[in-house]
């Protein structure tokens, strides 16, 4: 059965909501979600809880986000088709269970590195340790099976991040990895973990139920890149990171 509604991919943070350290004084402030404890820590302004109602009026939206399901649970917006989280390890269906064979497939891609994730956790604080930083890092993990390791600074200098990045990196121990650097969060990431790939399984499955229709994307990485590409069209935040590259690239 075809669909006369378009099917949106939208990042959440940073894109939809932010922290109130992001926001103008005075702005307006939209709860958006809450934390562990159960407190507002990311809002909307008018602007953006415009669209988002304007977006869930209009077309099928499917949240893409690096957040665990926890955290993803913790977002007070009302998604309906499902959800993709843990940078694409996650499958959620419209009533918030798991996707099963999607978990299957993952595991699989994933399997070689259960080990190494929590090595590697361990090795980036003792780097830390070494470079004089206070940091807190975990391995973010879905139903027993390891995804990716998430760190961030305890005093969000986010110059932190990139420095400890560059030493991981010369100490070669990325290999078959990737990373994601935004903001107070550094992300090592499997291979086969990339938001893209579950983006692509849902065109597919989209697509033997309701045929070709329009595909929007919107992000404010550089990382989220990989699934927009994947769509008709794509558009990300005025001052995101991917649009200070952009600018970067033409201002050359």
């Amino acid at each position: 059965m075809s669909s006369n509604r378009p099917l949106i991919f939208v990042d959440l943070d940073d894109t939809l909501f932010q922290t109130a350290s992001k926001m103008a004084d005075g702005t307006p402030r939209i709860v958006a979600t809450l934390d562990a404890h159960g407190q507002p820590n990311g809002y909307m302004n008018p602007v953006q809880n415009f669209f988002l109602n304007w977006l869930l009026a209009s077309a099928d939206v499917v949240p893409v986000t690096a957040r665990s399901v926890e955290a993803y649970n913790r977002v007070k917006l009302p998604f309906t088709e499902g959800a993709i989280c843990s940078h694409g390890g996650v499958m959620l269906r419209p009533d918030g269970s798991l996707d099963q064979p999607w978990h299957a497939q993952m595991a699989e891609s994933l399997r070689t590195f259960q080990d190494r994730l929590s090595t590697l956790r361990e090795a980036t604080l003792q780097i830390g340790k070494e470079l004089g930083y206070s940091l807190r890092s975990w391995v973010v993990e879905e139903k027993g099976l390891r995804h990716y390791v998430l760190t961030k600074h305890n005093e969000s200098d986010d110059s932190v991040l990139t420095e400890l990045l560059t030493e991981v990196q010369s100490r070669s121990m990325l290999e078959c990895m990737h990373t994601h650097v935004n903001g107070n969060n550094l992300a090592l990431l499997p291979a086969g973990l990339e938001k893209r790939f579950a983006v692509q399984e849902w065109l597919r499955r989209d697509r033997e139920v309701h045929g070709e229709r329009p595909v929007l994307g919107f992000g404010d990485s550089i990382s989220d890149l990989g699934f927009m590409d994947l769509c008709h069209m794509w558009s990300t935040p005025a001052r995101s990171q991917l649009a200070t590259v952009v600018k970067g690239l033409i201002n050359e």
